[in-house]
């Protein structure tokens, strides 16, 4: 079996199967600027009783993609709608390794995750940045606190400065009065 990468970001999952020669309606978080690409190396596990991907999880190649109202996916080897359905439901991810390399100024959300977060009036910390979610205006970190988990929209008035090298993010709580 192949060796699963440490650096896995879960991009998707996929539930559904596509007409009957083997391919996957997946659902993507990022379908404009997708890493997903023919050939790419994914890594499944299963996210669900019913599915027969190895819960160490399984190593895919994508053999072809499209993007349109909906993600269809055939993977190399998978050749039929009863080895599809044996498979689903599970989750895909990719290396960030594999990610493509950011334009000067950009980050990748998920390397937000294992941050400090450090309040920016006092510099104390905070905690640890461990999750996110959209909430569909924007993007809200979640970082566990002593006192339990703190979100914070991350937006330029919340989260005014970033450091990926040094895994700190400088925060401004949210106050309700």
């Amino acid at each position: 079996m192949a060796k699963i990468p440490e650096d896995l970001v879960e991009v998707g999952y996929c539930a559904k199967p596509h007409g009957i020669k083997g391919a996957f309606h997946f659902v993507v978080g990022n379908t404009q600027d997708s890493v997903l690409d023919e050939g790419l190396d994914i890594y499944l596990f299963p996210s669900g009783p019913k599915s027969q991907v190895a819960k160490e999880g399984e190593k895919h190649k994508i053999a072809k993609i499209t993007f349109g109202h909906k993600v269809m996916v055939n993977l190399e080897g998978v050749k039929d709608r009863n080895q599809v359905e044996a498979m689903i439901p599970f989750r895909i991810n990719v290396s960030r390794a594999d990610f493509p390399e950011t334009d000067d100024g950009e980050i990748y959300i998920t390397d937000v995750i294992g941050c400090k977060a450090l309040n920016i009036e006092t510099d104390e910390e905070i905690g640890v940045v461990h999750d996110f979610y959209d909430n569909g205006a924007q993007i809200v970190l979640k970082i566990n606190t002593k006192n339990g988990i703190e979100e914070v929209p991350f937006v330029d008035q919340f989260v005014p400065e970033i450091d990926i090298e040094n895994k700190i993010v400088k925060v401004r709580l949210l106050e309700f009065v």
